[in-house]
């Protein structure tokens, strides 16, 4: 496995969570849950002829560039070779504003990313006689997303940005009414726009932002319980909790073992052999990509 992480042009900053280049082998990816985490992403698949199937659906990804809306499941993906991509990560609203298209009807889907945005097609040839540099393809990607940018006349409102920060600084645990006299929308609004604009409704949104905390949590307090969950993040009791568990990954942890699995990547980041400097591991600790990390059996 290797990772590396690359700076985007101060233009694509307030839109992008990060830029990526990524080395999976086939074993690493298929045993590798990827969590939902309120962020869409664009990937490049450097391989030849890229093919992943997921899991779950059954469902195959065999575009040269997939971008995947707003994920309220889990995808595992099983590929037939050892991988090599670039990812973007978007901000939430991020992929609104660089790409000027309605985000709701990309909820939990993974397009060709060459249909959903024509432009690209002309970076392609580009890209195709280049794979084996990745350094030269993650620069035509960054080239395709600022021409992207500069075609906008209109990003997501701030309203809806400042939804976003807020649902997530709370930890989802911030009512929908209060949202609405915060940012000064009515809730028909801000459901409407939301959507549209991130590609969840605010609740959909919130159950993610809270999970994801929770697993953030997790991570730096291995010995916490359930009962520390439970109070720390407002769950109604554990079988809340379990449930939301349940629908975010598919599984039920069954022992202290599996939840040390899912929760403590960087554990098994390091025992993998994965390593990097002290600002790259927060990076790396405060961003999605650290999903690919996430080892959970199949069965669990």
């Amino acid at each position: 496995m290797h990772v590396k992480f690359y700076d985007s042009d101060p233009l694509l900053k307030a839109h992008i969570l990060m830029f990526a280049y990524a080395e999976l082998s086939a074993e690493e990816l298929s045993k590798t849950k990827f969590l939902p985490d309120n962020a869409t992403s664009l990937t490049l698949f450097l391989n030849t002829d890229p093919s992943v199937t997921d899991y779950f659906t059954g469902n195959t990804v065999a575009y040269r560039v997939a971008f995947a809306g707003q994920h309220s499941v889990s995808v595992c993906y099983t590929p037939r070779e050892h991988i090599r991509i670039i990812n973007v990560d978007f901000l939430p609203w991020g992929a609104y504003s660089v790409f000027g298209l309605e985000q709701a009807a990309l909820h939990n889907v993974t397009s060709d990313a060459t249909e959903l945005f024509p432009g690209l097609k002309d970076f392609m040839p580009e890209l195709e006689s280049h794979l084996h540099d990745e350094d030269h393809c993650l620069r035509v990607i960054e080239q395709f997303l600022l021409a992207e940018l500069k075609k906008r006349t209109r990003y997501a409102d701030e309203r809806i940005i400042n939804a976003c920060r807020q649902i997530t600084e709370s930890r989802g645990n911030l009512q929908i009414r209060e949202l609405c006299s915060t940012v000064g929308m009515s809730h028909s609004g801000l459901t409407r726009y939301f959507s549209e604009m991130i590609g969840v409704t605010p609740k959909i949104f919130g159950r993610v932002a809270r999970f994801t905390a929770v697993q953030k949590f997790l991570g730096e307090n291995p010995d916490a319980g359930w009962g520390d969950i439970v109070h720390q993040f407002d769950y109604f009791d554990q079988n809340h909790f379990i449930r939301e568990f349940k629908q975010f990954t598919g599984a039920v942890p069954k022992d202290r073992r599996q939840w040390e699995a899912l929760f403590d990547p960087l554990k098994k980041a390091m025992e993998e052999g994965f390593a990097t400097d002290a600002e790259q591991m927060q990076r790396y600790r405060d961003t999605s990509l650290y999903q690919i990390l996430h080892y959970i059996q199949r069965n669990a």
